[in-house]
């Protein structure tokens, strides 16, 4: 369901955060983040060699798919988190976690507006509500106001929103092996920035242990994020992703903080936002185009081709012709359903 694998993805990258909050006790932010990022690369790396029929593989990855996940490991992998990591060092977190909300408002607003993909009044109001979940959660009265260096946090925001959207052009593809490349590029540039910087290097164990959080939940949450926008598109899969504060703030009322007016508040105003999305039911009469494609498919009312015998049992991968058809049901911007609307 994709909905569940987007939640879940948002639960364990949440979840990270007062782990990670412990490691920085020991560990400078960037080394961290690279650690965290090559944990994930390694991980993936090594499954995709084990685990070669896995079901969630997709279509192999077309030289326009090679200059997308460029653009991707660039803009969510190396220029991302140094920027966020600066402000977050130059800024109070209270600050950085109210602003980091952005990111599902950008997200949204570069879908509907760059990427044409239809959000209507449900997924508008649900990101609106869950970016005011965000604020309720690092909002302090009389706090500092927004500074120089929290700029860099909402340049963070809009190029993770970018990298949302550029990878739903590629979803369709192996998520593990988009995750794996984007995990070992990063993870290895921001180390050697770490390096080059003169950040002590940490011990062995606990570089291990930097490396297994960033494989168990780094990793997870960006694969299902993946999956989940094959079916949902960006910014459906990004507003229920930005429960992942409510999360990272619940994990740490088991690390002993205070449970607060801000993250009861929080709870309830996520909480309308996901029933906002849930609920949403978009259906008109469309028209497929005819076109020739390759991606993961089973038998459906979309896929209704002929074959030769060499496929392989369903759910698999060939190139195939869709359409022409025209009919009517309920659908989200899946990799079927991109049309243009009035």
């Amino acid at each position: 369901m994709p909905i569940l694998k987007a939640l879940i993805a948002a639960l364990a990258f949440g979840l990270s955060a007062p782990l990670a909050k412990l490691l920085l006790e020991v560990v400078p932010p960037l080394f961290l983040a690279g650690l965290l990022y090559l944990g994930v690369g390694v991980f993936l790396g090594l499954t995709r060699l084990v685990w070669r029929r896995r079901p969630t593989a997709g279509r192999p990855l077309t030289p326009r798919d090679r200059w997308i996940l460029a653009a991707v490991v660039l803009a969510g992998g190396v220029l991302a988190p140094p920027l966020l990591l600066w402000g977050l060092a130059r800024s109070p977190a209270t600050v950085t976690a109210l602003l980091l909300n952005l990111e599902v408002v950008f997200t949204a607003s570069l879908a509907g507006i760059v990427f044409g993909e239809h959000l209507g009044t449900r997924v508008g109001g649900a990101a609106v509500v869950m970016a005011l979940g965000g604020i309720a959660l690092g909002w302090t009265p009389g706090g500092p106001g927004i500074t120089v260096a929290a700029v860099a946090v909402v340049l963070a925001c809009a190029l993770w929103a970018l990298d949302n959207n550029l990878t739903r052009l590629i979803a369709e593809s192996d998520p593990l092996l988009i995750v794996e490349v984007k995990g070992l590029v990063a993870g290895s540039v921001n180390t050697l920035l770490a390096l080059v910087s003169g950040q002590p290097r940490p011990a062995p164990g606990t570089i291990a242990l930097a490396m297994a959080l960033g494989a168990v939940s780094y990793g997870t949450s960006l694969v299902l994020f993946i999956l989940a926008m094959r079916e949902l598109g960006a910014a459906r899969t990004g507003a229920y992703f930005a429960t992942a504060p409510f999360f990272g703030a619940a994990g740490g009322l088991l690390l002993g903080e205070a449970l607060t007016a801000g993250l009861i508040a929080a709870a309830a105003l996520m909480a309308a936002a996901t029933w906002l999305l849930v609920h949403e039911r978009h259906s008109h009469r469309h028209r497929h185009a005819a076109n020739v494609h390759s991606h993961r498919h089973v038998h459906d009312a979309h896929h209704q081709h002929a074959h030769d015998g060499r496929e392989g049992p369903e759910p698999h991968v060939h190139p195939h012709q869709e359409g022409p058809l025209e009919h009517e049901h309920p659908h989200t911007p899946d990799i079927h359903h991109d049309h243009g609307h009035r």
